[in-house]
């Protein structure tokens, strides 16, 4: 077994692997924004407005926002791979979108460049540490203008689903017996095509906390199901989840 402690090099090394890279190519082409994606979007997010897709991968979201009308989308993602194969698509299709590689902690932007920002699938959850998880929630609010909003999903420690699990890993950090590679509870190293991937579980009270410790305000959250009924291919590729979307507060005079 691979006994490396998880850090900011074993994520990117799990999103550089060319497997693990196929399923969020193939995205770009099969599923597109989600409902739920779109929603949150056009109700906080002028169209004429600069957007930040954070996270973009092959650009599944970001394809998806500019073939909605958001023309002013950037794409920014950890692994070089993911952003090589977007800016190829880009080129394919014909969209002149910038994709950059950056990471969510220092984003190669300056201050209050956007209008909006996304982080989707759950991607800011695969930032490990919660210190590294602040401090990408503060960069996000350094790039937004005054009264911008940033949508981001998690997802929920408090699934019926998993409530026994908690309970027993939960019981299992108490007795210092937790997998060793893990930093903070509510870590998980879970297989996605087929390579072991960082994931973090939060609480809900854990986001909102870190929400107001960044400075933002939280203007709403909601379970993907209650806002949209995505599609089964959707929901095959990705679980239900939690969607946050929270603001910049404008400026004191």
């Amino acid at each position: 077994m691979n006994d490396q402690a998880v850090d900011d090099s074993y994520a990117r090394g799990s999103w550089e692997d060319p497997d693990h890279a196929r399923k969020y190519i193939d995205a770009v082409a099969t599923l597109g924004l989600w409902q739920s994606e779109r929603l949150l979007i056009d109700r906080y997010v002028p169209q004429g407005g600069a957007i930040l897709d954070i996270g973009c991968g092959a650009g599944r979201t970001t394809f998806g926002l500019y073939e909605a009308g958001y023309r002013r989308v950037t794409g920014c993602d950890l692994s070089a791979a993911m952003i090589a194969e977007a800016r190829r698509i880009a080129a394919e299709r014909g969209h002149p979108i910038r994709f950059d590689v950056g990471d969510a902690v220092a984003m190669p932007y300056d201050d209050a460049s956007f209008h909006g920002a996304l982080f989707s699938a759950q991607g800011f959850m695969c930032i490990p540490g919660r210190e590294r998880r602040l401090q990408a929630l503060r960069e996000v609010r350094r790039v937004l203008r005054p009264g911008g909003h940033f949508v981001f999903t998690t997802h929920d420690r408090a699934s019926p689903r998993f409530l026994e699990f908690w309970r027993e890993e939960r019981a299992r950090w108490d007795r210092g017996e937790q997998d060793s590679r893990l930093l903070d509870f509510g870590d998980r190293l879970i297989p996605d095509a087929g390579i072991l991937t960082y994931i973090h579980i939060p609480a809900h009270d854990e986001v909102a906390r870190m929400v107001a410790d960044a400075g933002f305000v939280l203007v709403e959250d909601k379970l993907r199901s209650e806002l949209a009924l995505e599609s089964e291919v959707i929901r095959n590729f990705s679980a239900e989840c939690r969607m946050w979307v929270v603001r910049r507060p404008e400026e004191r005079a």
